[in-house]
This record gives C-alpha cells, sequence and structure tokens, in this order.
C-alpha cells in the first residue's frame, strides 16, 4: 500500500481515500477497503467506499457491512443512476469503472486520491484482450493517470496477482464474496475464457512474465 502511493500524492492529516468497487471485482474491492480502514484509522483518515447500490446489497446482505464499519472510519458514497451488469472483458469493465468515477468523483468531497482493486492478473487479461481480440482502447491501462483537481487514480493491486487477493480474502474471513457475481446481471462470456486461460497459464509456468507483459504496452499503443 505504501509503495501505491509514494510518489503520486502526499496524504494530508486525516485523508479521504476513495474505494470504487465495481460489480464484477466485489471481492477484490472489498477486500481493498477493508485493508484500507484498518491502516488509516491509526491515522485519522476516512475510506468512501463509492459503488452502486446493487453492490452495497450484495456486501448487506452478507452482513460484511458490519466487519467493514468496526474500524469506524468508512461512508459510503453511493452512486444512484449506475444498473450494474458483469462485463464478458475485463477492459470494458476497466473503461466503465473509469467512466463511473470521473462522473461521480464529485460525489466524495474533499478526497486525495482513488483506488480501483483491479490486479496483476486482470491488466495482463485488458492487455490480451486488446492484443489478441481487438477489443476496447489501451489507454485505461495507464496506471499512473489523475482525475479532476489532480487527485491520482491508483490501482494498488497492479503489481499483486488476483490469487494473492483471494488468499487474503480467506485470510479475513469474507471468501463468501466469491460466489457475488452470479447475483447480477450477467450475459455469455465464453468468448473471453481463452484469455483468461492463457493469463492462468502464464502465471503458473512463468510468473515472471506476468510482471514484464504490460510493458509492452507502448509497443501496440496507436
Amino acid at each position: 500500500m505504501k509503495r501505491s502511493f509514494s510518489g503520486r500524492t502526499k496524504l494530508g492529516k486525516n485523508p479521504i481515500i476513495t474505494v470504487y468497487i465495481p460489480a464484477d471485482r466485489i471481492l477484490e474491492g472489498f477486500s481493498l477497503a477493508y485493508v484500507l480502514a484498518k491502516i488509516e484509522k491509526k491515522f485519522g483518515g476516512v475510506v468512501s467506499v463509492m459503488t452502486s447500490r446493487e453492490v452495497l446489497k450484495v456486501i448487506k446482505e452478507r452482513e460484511l457491512d458490519k466487519r467493514l464499519e468496526e474500524y469506524k472510519n468508512v461512508r459510503y458514497s453511493v452512486l444512484e443512476k449506475v444498473v450494474e451488469s458483469v462485463e464478458c472483458y475485463t477492459i470494458k469493465s476497466l473503461e466503465k469503472s473509469l467512466k463511473n468515477i470521473k462522473e461521480n468523483v464529485v460525489l466524495v468531497e474533499d478526497t486525495q486520491a482513488v483506488l480501483l482493486p483491479y490486479t496483476l492478473t486482470d491488466l495482463n487479461e485488458a492487455f490480451l484482450e486488446h492484443v489478441i481480440l481487438g477489443v476496447g482502447n489501451l489507454k485505461v491501462l495507464k496506471t499512473e493517470e489523475y482525475l479532476a483537481n489532480r487527485i491520482p487514480l491508483i490501482l494498488p493491486y497492479a503489481r499483486v496477482d488476483r490469487a494473492d487477493v483471494i488468499a487474503l480474502s480467506h485470510v479475513l474471513k469474507f471468501v463468501e464474496l466469491l460466489d457475488a457475481e452470479p447475483i447480477l446481471p450477467k450475459t455469455n462470456c465464453r468468448i473471453n475464457e481463452i484469455i483468461k486461460d492463457l493469463v492462468l497459464q502464464v502465471a503458473l509456468k512463468h510468473p515472471e512474465l506476468t510482471h514484464t507483459m504490460l510493458k509492452s504496452i507502448e509497443f501496440f499503443s496507436p
């Protein structure tokens, strides 16, 4: 977490940090908000969970909102006009998340940073979806982007495999969010399964490549 903020922003006293939780990354987003709330409790920081009412309902139905609020420094910024669905393509999920954040970041007054819960695995999937299938825009893979008023957009999991985040959820005992996606509207996503399997195989057989793959972005960018 410290590395994520280093060189990007200097948090002031009692900072407000926003965590955006998209519909198809509920487990990752909740894990991030929970860990951040625990850390910021020591520094008087506030964690603002920005998400849709549908996602918030998933969290509350599992009574995990009580776990999140136990540090008493969490608040919610609910996106009322967002109708959630699970995207087939990771790169499309990123595009939608960025759009929602840019249109609604004003909801979180005085926020000093916005965090997105996409992992290294997600970024590699998105990269290959664009290169192999021609889906999406590579610009969404920039991990050093700034929003209005120079608010940094940070991906703390950008160097962390999805499997490690899932392992963390087991340790923290809210792995039940793994089955959250099916209760949200979802279309047939078989077409991108080959990409997900390819990234998985690379992670298992050549894990060093998962950290170098994204360095090819500039070559493929127009």
